[in-house]
């Protein structure tokens, strides 16, 4: 069964957020990339990734990422539905393998594995991203 396994935040201070979140929740550090603008956090059910924005760019939630066990089935009922067919991911350790948009153009990000909740879970490093820019 689907299920929502990821949620990811812009943010303008990504380390202090984490602390807020580690301090605040008892979650734990997953990974950071190398600069610290990508922290992922977890309570060990949900990763969550603290991103960055770009200067003067939005803050609050980008998007959710739900684990699926069939990505072909939900693919036909994403068609379906009537919404943009969902595009493939690149394979650069952001954990999902697909990205789609609901019906009033709100992100997600789809995944067989899923995303990491305990820290040196056997990943490669990751890189810092920018959403929105295709660039890190």
């Amino acid at each position: 069964m689907p299920a929502i396994r990821h949620i990811a935040i812009m943010c303008q201070k990504p380390l202090e957020m984490a602390d807020f979140y580690k301090q605040t929740f008892d979650m734990h550090e997953v990974t950071r990339s190398g600069s610290g603008r990508v922290v992922y956090l977890s309570d060990g059910y949900l990763n969550m990734a603290l991103i960055q924005a770009r200067e003067g760019g939005p803050t609050g939630i980008h998007h959710f990422g739900i684990q699926v066990e069939d990505i072909d089935e939900i693919r036909k009922r994403l068609e379906l539905s009537e919404v943009p067919e969902p595009t493939v991911k690149p394979g650069d350790g952001r954990y999902a393998e697909w990205g789609g948009k609901d019906p009033e153009g709100n992100s997600f990000d789809l995944g067989v594995d899923g995303w990491f909740t305990q820290p040196d879970e056997g990943r490669a490093p990751i890189r810092d991203v920018t959403p929105g820019t295709g660039s890190a």
